[in-house]
């Protein structure tokens, strides 16, 4: 086994989904903003100064969205990618509004658009952060535009405008918290095992498809072993099925304690137990589990494992698993304790 982890830590992250997917269609809201802005300028008319500015400004805007949209620099930072959208949708209403000279019409909600924009994929502090900002540009504009910033008609829609941002900001951040609590928890239910906190059989075959793509292309090896307690009717027997998931949990805490942190471990059903070790050649593999047996025999636990290796026993990660189980059922019925590598009969 190498030194170094050949993978990233594997975890599930539902707030990255979230993300991600928000991210795929963040355009779909750029554009609604470029048609809102377009229709106010087919029914209002374009401005007296400066229309091919404001026209070249939109579809400038336009144009940014679909670069946008197909950048993969980013790639696992898509929080960035959704900031920098945020800020500029922000920069290009003020711009806007500067433009048409609407800074307290009907125009300024539009900025209601980065802020649930915000408020769905970047949290609280942040969007509480653009709403001030967007503040700061509002009393900009008026200031700009030459408008007694301290009367009460023009100090009064601004204020209504920034109070109605905070709380649909608030309310929208607080409800995609929630959300991401829900998604957290119904994850966890339908990915980890609930005796022993591992990885359950479906999260495992999600897991381990793409770390197979990826041994694939670079031409790595990787290790798939399947474990099976031999003992486990007997203690239930013998001492219940409470002593019996006790035994299961000490196995359990056995092989968590000695797989890396980009190993893949799970229970894939009753006794039996499957690990996908990265970058892991044969002699590695065997003597992680060598070492395995004798921690769980010092525990009075007898355990029979199966070991095969990617791409000497098999081409797909079900084959493998196959192999795999066939060897642990040698073991088995060899007297069980002990560890059998490769296809056997």
């Amino acid at each position: 086994m190498t030194d170094q982890a050949p993978l990233p830590p594997l975890r599930w992250d539902p707030q990255g989904v979230q993300i991600q997917g928000f991210s795929a269609g963040l355009h779909q809201i750029e554009w609604l903003l470029v048609t809102i802005v377009i229709l106010y300028l087919v029914i209002m008319g374009l401005p007296a100064q400066g229309s091919l500015l404001v026209l070249a400004g939109t579809f400038g805007y336009f144009g940014f969205s679909l670069l946008a949209s197909r950048l993969r620099f980013f790639g696992e930072r898509q929080r960035w990618l959704l900031a920098i959208h945020t800020w500029v949708m922000i920069a290009f209403i003020t711009w806007f509004l500067y433009s048409t000279e609407g800074v307290t019409g009907p125009l300024a909600s539009l900025y209601l658009l980065a802020v649930v924009t915000s408020a769905l994929t970047l949290g609280v502090m942040v969007t509480m952060l653009e709403v001030a900002a967007i503040a700061a540009c509002q009393l900009l504009l008026l200031h700009v535009l030459g408008t007694d910033i301290l009367a009460t008609t023009n100090l009064a829609p601004v204020g209504t405008s920034v109070i109605a941002l905070l709380i649909v900001g608030y309310l929208t951040a607080a409800l995609a918290d929630a959300i991401q609590v829900s998604n957290r928890t119904l994850l966890k239910m339908a990915s980890q095992d609930p005796l022993t906190g591992l990885l359950n059989r479906r999260a495992f075959d999600d897991l381990v498809k793409p770390i197979h793509e990826m041994a694939r292309r670079s031409q790595h090896p990787y290790c798939v072993i399947v474990i099976d307690m031999d003992n486990l009717k007997r203690i239930n027997d013998n001492g219940g099925h409470a002593t019996g998931d006790r035994a299961i949990l000490a196995v359990a805490k056995r092989l968590e304690a000695c797989k890396r942190s980009y190993d893949v471990l799970a229970r894939y059903g009753g006794d039996e137990f499957v690990m996908l070790l990265p970058d892991t050649d044969p002699a590695g593999g065997r003597n992680m589990m060598e070492r395995l047996i004798n921690a769980v025999k010092d525990d009075q636990q007898s355990i029979s494992v199966g070991i095969v290796f990617y791409p000497e026993h098999g081409d797909c990660v079900e084959e493998l698993l196959d192999l795999a189980d066939r060897a642990m059922y040698f073991s088995k019925t060899s007297g069980g304790n002990r560890v059998s590598v490769g296809a056997v009969s």
